[in-house]
């Protein structure tokens, strides 16, 4: 993606195959995960067992300035199987961008540690087409490992907000990808927001402002990558941890609205050697500029063939997996150009290899990592990243990691 026309052709493109997609298979699948699963579990309630995962036993939610409810949990697998519990908060938007008045509710995934112990709290932006659920079986390990809770908005291109006003972006000239940034970046900053304050609205977990103190972070990856950066420097982040942060809108430039307002005083920036979205070299400047406003601030490891997607747990189109994306390619030759079509079999094709790199495990184990460090208050540096990476990933994969401060060579 060289320029904002670009965005907008591939904004424009996946709407369209948003369209003929849920033509091709179960409309749920376009739907927002929280959406469909509560669906399911509020048909069958023996489906939420949240009492028997052994974590802190709920109690009375503490007063909350904000609209919060609960809905029924999500259920979801790791990459070995395993389900995964995640509890869901919707919650009222209470914020304004520029002249523009948020309205709506949006939904908020928690991870927690099975102990409930709270160390420290994480706040995860996805990738542009995806939702959280891409991501779970990483999240899940990196807060179990770390003892930190982590939520994620699952803000994306199906929310109601988002399609509703990128309808209107048409007669409004506002740019769709603008629209998607402002929502995801501003939907996070209300639940950091909503922590720093005080707010007892995810006090029931244990995740409460006297629990966590200052051991916050921002996460992301792709644009939510590119976004954790002006987050951090609204909110006052200290620590930011990002899978190849994207550049998108300029209201949201990870440089200029980011670590030029705020550099981070930890920040930990991965890179895929062959990702043609986040190009190494382009990741390498921000993590670059930040050591130059703050040094040795901000460690960049790049990943030897590392793709653009081989940081997710599994490859997704909104909340479909790109495998049953595929089996409708062919009647989808009829609405797109076979370049498209082209690109959807490669992804399937690169899904397969990149579970063969190593980059999934070393990503997960480096995000815990990180994560370990904010909540022992320890400094992140390349060589005692690499140390813990060499520790605990298969030995043929340990070279194809590579630690520097960004910017020193």
């Amino acid at each position: 993606i060289k320029s904002r026309t670009d965005l907008k052709i591939m904004f424009g493109h996946a709407l369209s195959f948003l369209c003929i997609a849920c033509a091709m298979t179960n409309a749920n699948a376009f739907v927002p995960p929280i959406n469909t699963v509560a669906r399911t579990i509020n048909r069958d309630p023996s489906l939420n067992l949240f009492g028997n995962l052994g974590i802190a036993k709920r109690v009375e939610i503490a007063k909350t300035a904000y609209k919060v409810k609960d809905v029924a949990d999500i259920l979801g697998k790791d990459k070995d199987g395993n389900v995964i519990r995640v509890p869901v908060k919707n919650i009222e938007r209470n914020w304004r961008f520029e002249e523009y008045e948020a309205k709506g509710e949006f939904s908020a995934d928690l991870f927690i540690p099975e102990d409930g112990k709270i160390k420290g709290c994480a706040f995860f932006m996805h990738g542009f087409s995806q939702y959280p659920v891409a991501y779970y079986s990483m999240l899940k390990n990196a807060c179990e490992t770390a003892g930190v809770a982590i939520l994620a908005v699952e803000t994306g291109l199906t929310s109601d907000t988002v399609l509703s006003e990128s309808m209107k972006a048409t007669f409004s000239g506002v740019s769709p990808q603008f629209i998607l940034q402002r929502a995801v970046l501003e939907d996070t900053k209300q639940l950091i927001r909503m922590l720093q304050e005080g707010d007892g609205a995810f006090a029931d977990y244990g995740v409460t402002k006297s629990a966590v103190g200052s051991r916050i972070a921002v996460m992301g990856h792709s644009m939510g990558g590119g976004l954790s950066f002006p987050a951090a420097a609204d909110m006052g982040i200290d620590y930011v941890f990002t899978m190849a942060p994207a550049f998108g809108e300029e209201e949201f430039d990870p440089i200029a609205e980011g670590v030029e307002k705020g550099t981070p005083k930890e920040s930990m920036l991965l890179a895929g050697g062959w990702d043609l979205i986040a190009p190494a070299k382009k990741v390498k400047e921000i993590s670059k500029v930040a050591n130059s406003n703050m040094k040795d601030s901000s460690v960049l490891v790049t990943i030897a063939r590392g793709l653009h997607t081989g940081f997710e747990d599994q490859i997704t189109l909104f909340s479909l997996p790109i495998s049953s994306v595929l089996k409708g390619a062919d009647l989808a030759k009829v609405f797109f150009g076979f370049a498209d079509i082209t690109l959807f079999k490669i992804l399937g094709l690169l899904g397969t290899l990149r579970t063969k790199t190593g980059q999934i495990d070393g990503s997960s184990i480096l995000m815990s990592y990180f994560l370990s460090q904010m909540t022992a208050g320890q400094n992140i540096t390349p060589e005692k990243a690499e140390q813990y990476l060499d520790d605990n990933i298969t030995d043929r994969f340990e070279d194809k990691f590579v630690f520097t401060y960004g910017g020193e060579n």
